[in-house]
Order: structure tokens, then sequence, then C-alpha cells
């Protein structure tokens, strides 16, 4: 199985999490013992499955961080939906008032867009994110935007038992 931690002799798992928030989105490995922590990550060659746990040990470890995301990319986003809705629906809907002949169409898309792009800052707002800081790298995971309530509270669930497993192995954490 390519998710199950490979312990050493005399390690204990702490915590072990397979988080998927919704059946589109990717699952989240992630397991914590009182030696290292697993992060997955993927082979560059594999013949069947490319995925496995990449063991960080504690002393290689120098943060665990649950911080805020930067929503400036999804404002990007937003303006430009909004932008694009409000133009489509012009275009749509000029031949309409203007009494043009000929056939017209009428789509639902262009206000899903705009609508959309009005809730997406929204969405974005307090989005956290979890970062493994070693002495070299960085290994971040962006759990998927999501606007309902239950899926926030089960990722904000995932975030504190991740923080708990840590704080007990050992592993200095911090929250920004």
């Amino acid at each position: 199985m390519a998710y199950k931690p490979e312990l050493e002799p005399n390690e204990t798992l702490a915590l072990q999490i397979a988080f998927k928030v919704s059946e589109k989105a990717a699952v989240f490995n992630f397991a914590v013992s009182d030696q290292a922590l697993y992060w997955t990550a993927k082979k560059a060659f594999a013949v069947n499955d490319a995925t496995y746990f990449k063991r960080l040990r504690n002393n290689e470890i120098s943060e665990i961080c649950i911080r805020r995301l930067p929503p400036y990319g999804l404002w990007i986003v937003a303006i430009l939906m909004v932008l694009v809705g409000l133009a489509t629906i012009y275009f749509m809907c000029v031949p309409l008032i203007n009494h043009e002949p000929g056939i017209h169409t009428v789509s639902g898309w262009p206000i899903a867009i705009f609508v959309g792009g009005i809730l997406l800052p929204f969405a974005a707002r307090g989005r956290l994110g979890l970062e493994v800081r070693t002495h070299d790298k960085k290994f971040r995971w962006k759990p998927p935007l999501v606007v309902d309530k239950a899926a926030k509270h089960k990722i904000q669930t995932t975030f504190d038992q991740i923080i708990a497993a840590c704080e007990k192995s050992g592993l200095r954490v911090s929250r920004n």
C-alpha cells in the first residue's frame, strides 16, 4: 500500500490522515509519529504507483506552520469573472433590447460567472494552509477552496489534529 508509513523499530504512530473534502478533490495523506513526519511525494520514474510517503525526521524539520493563504490570486480571478460575466451579459442582451431580427440565444452561464466572481472573495477569506519547513525545503498543502461551513469545519478539525499530533511529537508548531 502506497500510503502506509514504514515505521522504524520503537516508533509509534501518533496520527495518520487521509483527508478528502469532496469527491472531486485530491486526497491529502499525512502521518506523524514520535520520530518522524510522513508527507505525500511522487517518484520521478515508477512502473506502477508513483506516490509514496516521504519520511522527514524530526531533527530535519525546523517548523510546522498553519498560515493564512494570500487571497490576491483569487481576487484577480474574481475580478476577471465579474468583467467577463458583465461583458457576456451585455453582448447577449443587446440584440434582444434593440429588437434585431434573427435567432437569439440566452444563457444563464454569464450570470452564473458574474455571481461566482462576486462570491469568490468571500469564499477565499480566512483560508488556511499547512507548511512544513525543513532546513532546505518547504512542503505546502493548500486545501481545496470550499464555501460550505461543514467542509470548512472539516478542514479546521484536520488542522487541529495535525497541530496536536505534531506538538505531541515535540515539533515546533506555529500559527500565522
